[in-house]
Formats: structure tokens, C-alpha cells, sequence
């Protein structure tokens, strides 16, 4: 009987718990949950005692866009990490389906980038209290719902971006500077010209949440498209 459970594999959430543990297990992954956490502060103090009546929604927002900033370069390391520190060949090793270490590392992406909204709302509830003292306006506790899943949903596709580049592009560098520096670029060509912004406009994943049209073209340049690519090499490579 525990020979049969021995030669078991692994469970898909086992391995999404192992990815997410590979985040926090590396100076890198450590430095960017602590940079994440003083710049929630920073934004979640700035909403409380500059944004009069200040929210508990509002507060959280603004705490969750440093993280929600940095969990795509946290997707992209957790799949960039294994070539980099050359652990590749063990982690294949244990599980011999690559498509499940693959999944199990989408799956962790995903599931930090929507903890981001929780953990926001957590800061801005001793955020609010604290900036009420400090300003002597009383905080406001209601929270915009339908605000904070847009904020998730979009959190999600920009972990599964930076999870799908990272894939297709098979470095970190790279696809670090496309997620950090396309905000800004996508924001400069849409007021350059009105052909450009009717062409850039589809490559907007913030549009989710707003046209069906748009939201699928931008899901299949940034997610699908890369995503397809990268897993087809990530299949067929050789391991080393």
C-alpha cells in the first residue's frame, strides 16, 4: 500500500505549493514581496491622508498597485528561475510531465496575483484607522466591489502575461521590461496619434473589464499567443 502511494504523482495543488514556496525561496523573490509590501504602505498612507473622504476601497486600490505591478515580474522569475539557477533537471526529474510543472506554475501566478486584492484590503484596514488619526477625518468602511474585482481580474492577466512572455521569450530581462515598460509606451502611442491609439487601444488588457472585443484580441496577443508558443519549446527542449 505505500509502495502504491509512493509512485504516485504528485497532486496538481502539491506542486502549485511548491512553485509558490519558489517565490519567497530566493533573494530575488524576497526582495520584491518586501519592496511590494513598504510601497502598499506608501500609496495605502498617501490614499488615507491626501484622499479626503478616503475609503477603505480607495485605500486598498492604491496599496495593491505596487504589488499588482510586480506580481508579473514574480511570474516571470518563477518560470525563468529553474534555467537560471540550474535546477531544471531535478524538478523534471521529480515529475516527469513537463505540462504539469508548467501548469503548476501558472497556477501559482495566478493565485498570488489574486491574493493581492485581499492582502490590500488587509493594509488598508489598519492603513485607514491610523490615517484617521493622523488627518482627524473619520474613515470611510465601505468598499466598491465591483472596483476591487476589476483590480483582481486585471492582476491575473498581468501575472498570466508576464507568466507567457517569460515562456516564449525564455529570459528574464526581457520580459521584465516589456511588463514595466509597455504601461507607460501603450499610454505615449495612444496620444501620439488617433491611429495609433485605434490600434494600440486593442492591445489593452485593462479592457477586460470594459468591451468583449477588445479584451479577447489583447488575451490573444499577450496571453494565448506567447503562452502557445512557449510551451511548445518548453516541451521539446532539452532539459539542462
Amino acid at each position: 500500500m505505500n509502495a502504491d502511494r509512493s509512485n504516485r504523482p504528485a497532486s496538481l495543488a502539491m506542486l502549485t505549493m511548491v512553485e509558490l514556496r519558489k517565490l519567497v525561496d530566493t533573494p530575488a523573490g524576497i526582495t520584491i514581496c518586501l519592496v511590494a509590501t513598504v510601497l502598499a504602505g506608501i500609496f495605502g498612507g498617501g490614499a488615507a491622508l491626501y484622499r479626503q473622504p478616503a475609503t477603505i476601497g480607495d485605500i486598498a486600490l492604491l496599496a495593491g498597485v505596487p504589488a499588482g505591478t510586480l506580481v508579473p515580474v514574480l511570474a516571470i522569475l518563477l518560470v525563468t528561475a529553474e534555467r537560471t539557477h540550474r535546477t531544471a533537471l531535478t524538478t523534471y526529474a521529480l515529475t516527469p510531465r513537463r505540462h504539469r510543472i508548467l501548469a503548476a506554475k501558472a497556477g501559482a501566478a495566478i493565485a498570488v496575483s489574486a491574493a493581492v486584492t485581499p492582502l490590500a484590503l488587509l493594509a488598508a484596514v489598519v492603513i485607514g484607522p491610523v490615517g484617521s488619526l493622523a488627518t482627524g477625518d473619520p474613515t470611510v468602511w465601505s468598499v466598491d466591489a465591483g472596483a476591487l474585482s476589476r483590480f483582481t481580474i486585471i492582476n491575473v492577466i498581468l501575472a498570466l502575461t508576464g507568466y507567457a512572455l517569460a515562456l516564449a521569450i525564455g529570459n528574464a530581462p526581457a520580459p521584465i521590461v516589456i511588463v514595466l515598460i509597455w504601461p507607460m509606451l501603450e499610454s505615449m502611442l495612444r496620444t501620439a496619434s488617433p491611429a495609433l491609439d485605434a490600434i494600440v487601444r486593442w492591445l489593452d488588457v485593462a479592457a477586460i473589464t470594459e468591451d468583449a472585443g477588445r479584451a479577447a484580441t489583447a488575451l490573444a496577443f499577450w496571453v494565448a499567443l506567447p503562452a502557445l508558443i512557449g510551451l511548445r519549446r518548453a516541451l521539446r527542449a532539452e532539459v539542462r
